[in-house]
């Protein structure tokens, strides 16, 4: 087993020998102490040395702490419990290990890559290079300082600084598996997905028993495969140390996307007990709470972070979401505040930032910063109704129409941001400027296919997805070109490419359309099942699943997968809630669809489906037929020309004993084209035009 700051042979252990023996044999504040004491010291840290090349870094430590203990002005024991203390993620006791060092006396260079490394992991990545900018290195520290710049500078965005210092690291140690770990990070962070994946199997190839490659490895996995798949990454890193507190981390998150949250609290706990002041233990627990609605106890919880995780798009959330619960809507406006500045492009940000400046009253700041966006095409129905309640308060009720109507009926038009519609040609000498850069190119192809350009677009996505074969993103650009454009044949091997990288909801949208564009149904039911077996939590997944299952009839299978996205999302989403009651009358649950019906009109009275499910399953539950008719009028006039509709209207007349009207429904029906009920309808105007 190995160390998992820095390898455990070559020169970083010579290195770490090389220093003891300086230290307690020549020279320095050590010669004044007793010879007991430093025969205990060179013991305990050779006893040290052992447990670390085992990869027992708690045993290691407090062989540390007894050498430091016999000998407390000795250099080289500060230095060795620093390191050790970075395998333990302890940077702030690193630190302050490597500080008193060097107030005994220990050489600034020795100290520099140990030190460089501390600060980084604190976040203090501009005072890291600081460090590493004094001067030296020992011949031993070299690759790994080497590594803690490439590190320091992804952690500051400069892309081009640490691939140069990453590729200096491997000059030093090509064959060091912590080193090919951080490189997978780097890759994954530049958008190559697959680039992250080669190199973190490398990384474990060199090195199975590198805990952080194991992690990498499960968080790749996740990502690419689900929930469920990456658990054995996780419980392998584990297996080799029980007390990792990253890997618990990650092993906990996951195991609570998954619904097992007895797993997830015990693994949260450990954390805590590894580390009483480790944020994420807490943070973790704070979930949980939260999500048992015990939002008192979740914010306890998160306060006990010590606000170390403040700047985590997960906690800003959780954390406005646990205010807002409270009642504390000026406290969740900060926390979705910074959220949404954070994560401009997050529609689910935007909301909640919304919902907590609707629910505090302040309408005109809504409107100031929501009434672009809700002008723009993609708008949720939910932000519409917000800016055009907030409209109704400030007393422009006759400017709320508009939105309110946009909001009863789904928007399915793409999101074009005003500053890509305002400013095209911005975009266009960005993308030529850097045609093979991803965050260059991709939104100004997203504008020319908005646009219906889609030979221009092909030109500048073509590059890309060719110069980046394991971005996910550069091939689903390119297959969204083809898709636009009405080739779905040339579209579906990019999405499989992009798919097979990474396994992402957007991903999975576009390849279960051009599957089914082409053809291959089963195929497409078959990917969205595997999605969302691999990613329970995935909301976006179980839609998407349920779309599928009622487009096929399958109404035990959509009753399943609406009634898991219900008891997630709550009452307040008008389209599930008809999509659910029309499952559940199609299986013969009369009862509850009309239930499920209700509140989704009571919900969103102008939402055309919602008003149509009223009406359907008012119709023959006795005494209600009038109320049914009234709806399914009410909906018709929205959507004269859905047959469908209009045959249920007919049923809705025939009951009410409006048999001319019934019979004209009808025809209109049959005259407006096919629909699944076809068949039904006919028969029925023959019955009624016989009788």
């Amino acid at each position: 087993m190995t160390s998992r700051a820095e390898p455990r042979s070559g020169p970083g252990r010579r290195l770490t020998l090389a220093l003891v023996a300086c230290a307690l044999m020549l020279g320095g504040p050590a010669t004044r102490l007793q010879a007991e004491d430093l025969g205990a010291a060179r013991q305990a840290m050779a006893r040290a040395e052992e447990y670390r090349a085992r990869g027992d870094n708690r045993a290691a430590r407090i062989e540390l702490m007894n050498a430091i203990k016999a000998a407390p002005r000795v250099p080289a024991a500060r230095i060795a419990q620093a390191r050790v203390f970075l395998s333990l993620f302890d940077a702030a006791g690193a630190e302050a290990e490597l500080g008193r060092a060097i107030e005994l006396g220990a050489d600034r260079n020795i100290v520099r890559a140990p030190m460089a490394e501390a600060l980084l992991l604190q976040g203090r990545a501009d005072a890291a290079l600081a460090w590493l900018s004094e001067g030296p290195v020992p011949a031993g520290d070299a690759g790994f300082a080497a590594r803690t710049s490439g590190r320091a500078h992804l952690a500051l965005g400069n892309m081009d600084a640490a691939r140069a210092s990453f590729d200096r690291a491997l000059q030093y140690a090509p064959d060091d598996s912590m080193l090919w770990t951080d490189i997978a990070r780097f890759r994954v962070a530049s958008g190559d997905q697959a680039g992250g994946v080669e190199a973190a199997d490398h990384a474990v190839k060199l090195n199975g028993g590198n805990v952080r490659a194991l992690q990498l490895r499960g968080e790749l996995v996740r990502s690419q495969y689900g929930l469920a798949a990456s658990l054995p990454w996780f419980e392998r890193a584990l297996s080799i140390d029980p007390n990792d507190v990253s890997v618990l981390g990650e092993y906990a998150a996951t195991l609570g996307d998954m619904g097992r949250m007895r797993d997830m609290l015990a693994a949260a706990r450990q954390i805590v007990a590894l580390q009483p002041d480790n944020p994420r233990g807490y943070f973790l627990q704070a979930v949980l709470a939260a999500r048992a609605g015990k939002y008192s106890l979740a914010r306890n919880l998160i306060q006990k972070t010590g606000g170390a995780l403040e700047r985590v798009p997960a906690v800003m959330q959780v954390e406005g979401v646990v205010e807002f619960q409270l009642g504390n809507y000026r406290q969740a406006i900060d926390r979705f505040e910074k959220l949404a500045d954070a994560q401009p492009y997050n529609r689910r940000a935007s909301e909640l930032l919304a919902r907590a400046l609707y629910a505090e009253g302040e309408h005109e700041t809504l409107l100031a910063r929501f009434r672009g966006v809700a002008n723009q095409g993609g708008t949720s129905a939910y932000l519409l109704t917000l800016v055009a309640r907030s409209l109704e308060a400030i007393g422009e009720g006759a400017q709320a129409t508009d939105y309110l109507a946009r909001a009863a009926e789904p928007d399915t038009a793409p999101m074009v941001r005003l500053a890509e519609a305002d400013e095209p040609w911005m975009l266009a000498d960005a993308a030529r400027a850097a045609p093979r850069d991803a965050r260059a190119v991709i939104p100004y192809v997203r504008m020319l296919v908005a646009n219906g350009d889609f030979v221009q677009a092909a030109e500048f996505a073509e590059p890309l997805a060719e110069a980046n074969p394991g971005v996910p993103d550069a091939q689903m650009l390119l297959g969204d070109v083809r898709f636009a454009a009405g080739n779905a044949s040339a579209a579906l091997p990019l999405y499989r490419r992009a798919a097979e990288i990474r396994l992402s909801e957007p991903v999975v949208r576009r390849l279960s359309l051009a599957l089914r564009e082409t053809g291959r149904a089963d195929e497409a039911d078959a990917l969205l099942v595997r999605f969302v077996g691999y990613s329970p939590a995935n909301t976006g997944g179980l839609r998407l699943l349920a779309n599928a299952y009622i487009d096929r009839g399958n109404w035990p299978g959509a009753i399943l997968t609406l009634g898991a996205l219900h008891a997630r999302l709550g009452n307040n989403q008008p389209l599930l809630l008809a999509d659910l009651a029309l499952a559940r009358l199609r299986s013969g649950d009369e009862a509850t669809a009309a239930h499920d019906a209700r509140l989704a009109y009571r919900v969103q009275p102008a939402n055309t489906l919602a008003t149509h499910m009223r009406g359907l399953t008012l119709t023959g539950q006795g005494g209600q037929a009038m109320v049914a008719v009234e709806m399914l009028e009410k909906a018709g006039a929205k959507n004269p020309r859905n047959p469908w509709l209009r045959y249920h209207l007919a049923q809705a007349y025939a009951e009410a004993g409006k048999t001319a009207q019934a019979v004209g429904a009808l025809r209109a029906s049959l005259a407006l084209g096919a629909f699944p009920e076809r068949p039904q309808a006919a028969a029925m105007l023959r019955e009624l035009q016989d009788g």
